[in-house]
C-alpha cells in the first residue's frame, strides 16, 4: 500500500498511543476489579460478622422473632439476594422469605453471578447454627462495566485526536518535503529558477538550502554550457565551412592532377618509347639505363595519379545501397586477375552466396584492392592460396580474406592503411601505398570497421563488416 508521509505518520502515532492506551487501560481496569473484589468481600465478611453476632444471641435465648427483622433488611442491600438463620438441627428459624420459615435448610448452589457464604455461629458447648446469606455480584458488574465502558470512551475519544494531532504534524512536516519535491521536478523539466525558499534550522530546511545550492550550480552550469555549445556550433560552422574550402582545393588540386600532369607524363613517356624505338641501337649500356629508369619512373608517376584521384572519387562518390552477391563480385575479381596472369597457379576458394547491403562498385573497388594485394604477396609462395569467406562475432557479420603469402610483423600494423606507407620494398612487391587506404575508406564510409592480422612469411588476414542484409 503506498501511503504519503504524512498519513504513514499519523498511523504510527496512532498505533503507538492505541498500544499504550491499551496497555494503560487495561492496567487501570484490572486493579479497579482486583480492589473491588477485595472490597466486596470485605463488606460481605462484616455483614455476616454484624448480623451472625445478633444471630448468635438470637439462638441462645430461641428469641428468632428479634432476629428476623434484621435478617429481612439485609435484602434492602441490592448485594444481597436471601439470607437464611438455620439452628443446629438445619432448620431455618429465620428467613428473608418467611415462606421458608421451618423447613429444612436448602441445597446451596452458586451460579456465574451469585454465590453463598456461611458463618458457624457457635459457643463453648458447641455449634448454634448458621447464617447463611446468599450475595449478587450482578450491581458491581455493571459498575465495573460501566466504568470500563468510559474508559474505552475516554481512550478512544485520546486516540482520535492524536490522529488528528499526527495528521496535522505530518501535514506541517510533508508540506515543506513536497515543496522540495515539486521544485524538484520544476528542475527536472528544464527550470533553472525555481528555488524552495525554505528557512529554519531542522532538517528540513538544511534540505531545501541544500537543493537551492544545488539548483543555483546547475543554472550556472547550464548557462556556461548554452554559452559553450554556442560557441561550439560557432566553431563548427567555421570548421565546416574551412572543410568546404578545403574540398573545394582538393578537387582542383584532383582536376589539376588528373590534367595538368597527365600531358607532360605521356610526353615524357612518349618521347622517351620513341627514343628507346628510334634510337636505342645508337646508345650505350648506361643511356638505356637512364632512359629505362625515366620510363618506369612515368609510369609509377602515372599509377600513382591514378591512385590518388580513385581515393578522391571514394571519398566524394554517393553511396547507392543495394542487395547483392558478393561472392560473385569476389569471382569477377578473381576472373579478371587471373586474365592478366593466365599462367599462375594458386588456389582461390570463395565461401558461396554472401549477400551485402552497400554500394556493389565501391566494394567491388575494395575487394579488389584487398584480393589483389593476396594475389600480389602470395607471387612467391609455393601452393599459395585465398580464402574469402564470413563468419558472425559479437552479433555482426565479419567477412574474412585469409592468404599464405609473405605477411607482415604486427608491430607495424597500424601503418597499412596509411597512404604511402609501405612494410615491403618496392623492387620485392610494386605497389604505390595507396590501396589500402582507400578499402579503409569504403569500409567506413558504409558504416563498417576493418582490421588485419598477419605474420611474416606466414600470410596475413584481414577482417571487415558491413551493414548487414
Amino acid at each position: 500500500m503506498n501511503l504519503s508521509l504524512k498519513y504513514k505518520i499519523a498511523i504510527v502515532i496512532f498505533l503507538l498511543e492505541a498500544v499504550m492506551m491499551t496497555a494503560v487501560l487495561w492496567s487501570i481496569l484490572g486493579r479497579s476489579l482486583a480492589n473491588t473484589e477485595k472490597q466486596i468481600a470485605a463488606a460481605e465478611q462484616v455483614t455476616l460478622d454484624i448480623v451472625g453476632d445478633i444471630s448468635r444471641v438470637a439462638l441462645l435465648n430461641e428469641d428468632y422473632d428479634r432476629v428476623q427483622g434484621y435478617i429481612e433488611s439485609l435484602t434492602d442491600n441490592p448485594g444481597v439476594l436471601k439470607a437464611l438463620l438455620v439452628d443446629d438441627r438445619n432448620v431455618i428459624v429465620a428467613s428473608s422469605s418467611l415462606s421458608e420459615l421451618g423447613e429444612n435448610m436448602p441445597k446451596l448452589v452458586d451460579s456465574g453471578t451469585t454465590h453463598w457464604r456461611t458463618n458457624v455461629l457457635d459457643n463453648a458447648s458447641g455449634q448454634l447454627g448458621l447464617l447463611i446469606v446468599q450475595f449478587s455480584q450482578q450491581a458491581w458488574i455493571g459498575s465495573y462495566q460501566e466504568i470500563r465502558d468510559l474508559g474505552i470512551l475516554i481512550a478512544a475519544t485520546g486516540m482520535g485526536m492524536i490522529v488528528v494531532f499526527g495528521l496535522g504534524f505530518g501535514y506541517l512536516l510533508t508540506y515543506r518535503l513536497q515543496k522540495v519535491v515539486q521544485t524538484a521536478n520544476q528542475v527536472a523539466q528544464g527550470d533553472y529558477s525555481v528555488r524552495t525558499h525554505l528557512r529554519g534550522r531542522d532538517e528540513v530546511a538544511q534540505v531545501g538550502a541544500a537543493f537551492d545550492t544545488m539548483a543555483d550550480v546547475i543554472a550556472e552550469e547550464q548557462r556556461q554550457l548554452a554559452h559553450a555549445n554556442q560557441s561550439l556550433e560557432q566553431r563548427v560552422k567555421e570548421r565546416t565551412r574551412e572543410l568546404e574550402d578545403a574540398n573545394h582545393e582538393y578537387e582542383s588540386f584532383a582536376y589539376a592532377i588528373s590534367h595538368d600532369l597527365r600531358a607532360p607524363l605521356r610526353s615524357v613517356n612518349g618521347f622517351s618509347q620513341a627514343l628507346v624505338d628510334d634510337y636505342s641501337d645508337k646508345l650505350d649500356d648506361t643511356a638505356r639505363n637512364f632512359l629505362d629508369r625515366i620510363r618506369n619512373s612515368a609510369l609509377r608517376m602515372a599509377q600513382l595519379i591514378d591512385d590518388l584521384l580513385t581515393l578522391s572519387r571514394v571519398n566524394r562518390a554517393e553511396i547507392s545501397s543495394t542487395r547483392f552477391d558478393i561472392s560473385k563480385t569476389c569471382h569477377e575479381v578473381v576472373e579478371e586477375l587471373r586474365a592478366e596472369e593466365p599462367s599462375r597457379e594458386i588456389n582461390i576458394d570463395i565461401q558461396a552466396e554472401m549477400i551485402v547491403q552497400g554500394d556493389p562498385h565501391l566494394i567491388k573497388d575494395a575487394l579488389t584492392n584487398l584480393i589483389s594485394n593476396a594475389w600480389k604477396f602470395t607471387c612467391k609462395t609455393p601452393n599459395a592460396s585465398i580464402h574469402f569467406h564470413s563468419d558472425r562475432k559479437d552479433g555482426d557479420t565479419v567477412y574474412i580474406i585469409e592468404d599464405n603469402g609473405a605477411g607482415f610483423d604486427m608491430d607495424y600494423a597500424d601503418k597499412l592503411f596509411t597512404p604511402f606507407q609501405r612494410l615491403h620494398h618496392e623492387r620485392d612487391f610494386p605497389g604505390t601505398g595507396i590501396g589500402l587506404s582507400t578499402v579503409q575508406r569504403i569500409i567506413y564510409r558504409h558504416g563498417g570497421k576493418i582490421w588485419t592480422e598477419g605474420r611474416v612469411d606466414q600470410g596475413a588476414t584481414f577482417y571487415f563488416t558491413l551493414g548487414d542484409p
